[in-house]
């Protein structure tokens, strides 16, 4: 195993006279998040890592306002983000009107309004549209089977006409 680099140390190997600039860093940066989170929660703003970025760079007097990699580092900084964050709020997964066992209905009307149409669609979840699709396929395999069946009994009627115009019973 190489020796660590003296160009790159590691944490362990901190340099005592940095100690003093990296807590002055680190100040800066709870600062400046917490500068930033009061005033997006006064301004009525959702409170989001990104929003802190911006509104620190308003805040900051040097104009340099902090970085994502800022809040993520600083431990303090962090947890008062996650105290006041808007974001990422566990809500109750919104459910589908219709419940999943119900069989939908097949659309009848050929002049129905697409636009609504895919409204409805994009609002259900992945789970409902995968079983109206087996419905619907179902459904469409059921109704070429019946045309099929038609056509055949069609067939068969011409041909018996057909037989008994040509062979007519004396």
């Amino acid at each position: 195993m190489n020796p660590p680099s003296m160009s790159n140390p590691t944490h362990e190997q901190a340099r005592p006279w940095l100690e003093k600039h990296y807590e002055a860093t680190r100040q800066r940066t709870v600062g400046l998040v917490t500068a930033a989170v009061d005033r997006l929660i006064q301004d009525g703003q959702t409170v989001t890592i990104e929003a802190i970025c911006q509104q620190s760079q308003q805040l900051d007097p040097q104009g340099r306002g902090i970085k994502k990699a800022g809040i993520l580092g600083n431990a303090e900084a962090y947890a008062y983000y996650r105290q006041h964050r808007t974001s990422l709020r566990r809500t109750p997964k919104r459910t589908s009107r219709q419940p999943a066992t119900t069989t939908s209905r097949l659309p009848t009307d050929p002049h129905r309004d697409l636009k609504q149409v895919r409204r409805r669609y994009s609002r259900e979840s992945k789970a409902n549209l995968v079983e109206r699709l087996l419905s619907v396929e179902q459904a469409y395999i059921e109704s070429q089977r019946q045309l099929a069946r038609l056509q055949f009994e069609m067939l068969e009627q011409q041909y018996s006409r057909k037989r008994v115009t040509q062979n007519p019973i004396k």
